[in-house]
């Protein structure tokens, strides 16, 4: 089987943690006999040099309409036997089956404004009608999505996310150094994610406020810059009073994501919605306690393995982490 995959989503969070497993699935595979990628000019995927793995550039910049004609194009032209989007923005009128990954409908729930929403459910409604079968990360998406577009209904398959061997309990070698070089706090809370108004970062801040005036060493390290989303974050921790205890980590590869995970009091995720939710299952597959909020497609993914508050507890979230808090002091 030829199989086309437009990748240039692949250092996109989630959804690019995604995209670089299935890439290396599919490389593994004895069924797949060619692989064809569209990336980015700039992506490492160019310059690798397996087999089956037939790369090429794609220059069409995200979100444009023009990508749908150049990609269009250039799968028809190598001659693949089915092509795959593993995010809603597909090509038009393909003559191969499509099967499309949504991941979930955030820019409907939360849009930015209304070109961003009438955008989005456009291509979401053009995606759905096109695919012979739909991919979610969960049956909270799959439903989400019927909800919105009812011709979803009956070629939505729910395949919940596989976490990658790298996220483990044990001490990866040169964990010390690594520790070092990042300046690890000796206590700390972990925030994993962006910085969108969906995440409820201003809300976990509040919380924090609270922690900080009992535990005058603990920090909040959170990834991202202090510049995302406007500086949103950092202007609420200065109004709040605690932009000394927060720290912005940037983008943290595998192993400096690992240390900071398995050495973190507790992993805190106060996201109001997630098609899946890589972060709270990469927190405890490193063995770190999990406080979330129990909405969306969170409680597949954690399960009974973390702590699951009701929406809009706050003062629940706020005795979650006190608890570990206090269990961790008492070791």
């Amino acid at each position: 089987m030829r199989i086309g995959i437009d990748v240039r989503k692949e250092w996109d969070g989630g959804i690019g943690r995604y995209i670089r497993n299935l890439m290396e699935g599919l490389l593994k595979s004895e069924e797949v006999t060619e692989l064809h990628a569209w990336a980015k000019p700039d992506s490492g995927i160019l310059r690798r040099g397996e087999r089956k793995l037939i790369s090429d550039a794609e220059n069409a910049g995200l979100y444009r309409i023009y990508e749908q004609i150049s990609l269009r194009k250039k799968v028809h032209q190598a001659s693949v036997d089915l092509f795959h989007s593993p995010h809603y923005i597909v090509p038009f009128s393909l003559r191969i089956p499509l099967i499309v990954t949504v991941h979930d409908i955030i820019h409907l729930v939360f849009p930015k404004n209304f070109l961003h929403q009438w955008f989005a459910r456009m291509q979401i409604g053009y995606a759905v009608r096109s695919a012979r079968v739909i991919i979610t990360p969960s049956a909270f998406s799959k439903n989400e999505l019927a909800r919105y577009f009812p011709g979803a209904e009956g070629k939505t398959i729910p395949i919940l996310h596989g976490l990658e061997p790298a996220f483990s309990p044990n001490p990866i070698e040169g964990e010390a150094e690594i520790k070092q070089k990042l300046n690890l706090p000796e206590r700390y809370l972990f925030y994993v994610g962006n910085h969108k108004s969906h995440k409820n970062l201003g809300s976990l801040l509040e919380i924090c406020r609270e922690i900080f005036r009992e535990d005058k060493e603990v920090v909040l390290c959170v990834t991202g810059e202090k510049e995302d989303e406007g500086g949103s974050l950092y202007k609420t921790a200065v109004r709040l009073g605690v932009e000394q205890r927060l720290r912005f980590l940037g983008t943290l590869e595998n192993d400096a994501l690992r240390v900071f995970y398995r050495n973190a009091l507790c992993f805190i995720f106060p996201s109001l919605y997630e098609g899946f939710g890589f972060p709270p299952l990469e927190a405890m597959a490193c063995g770190t306690p999990v406080v979330a909020f129990r909405v969306a497609s969170l409680p597949e993914g954690v399960g009974e393995g973390g702590i699951l508050v009701p929406k809009g507890d706050m003062k629940g979230f706020y005795e979650a982490i006190q608890t570990r808090r206090k269990e961790d002091g008492m070791r």
